[in-house]
């Protein structure tokens, strides 16, 4: 799968950093991995006191399965 992403570090006294992209992987846990080191190379964040990483759009064209009952959403 291939998605766009933003991860944002933020700071206790400082503005927070924002850097966007697009990675590509097998699963959502390892488009997120790749996406917080590219960040991380790319801003070299110093002290940071949050970090929030975002998966914003897959774009394989594959659709999003349906959430069962019972709220499972396996696959996402």
């Amino acid at each position: 799968m291939e998605v766009t992403y933003a991860v944002t570090f933020e700071f206790e006294t400082r503005a927070p950093l924002t850097h966007r992209g697009t990675i590509g992987g097998s699963s959502a846990a390892t488009c997120v991995a790749r996406a917080t080191r590219e960040a991380q190379k790319a801003l070299r964040p110093v002290a940071w006191s949050s970090m929030v990483c975002c998966l914003l759009e897959r774009r394989d064209g594959a659709a999003a399965p349906e959430p069962t009952e019972g709220g499972n959403h396996e696959g996402l």
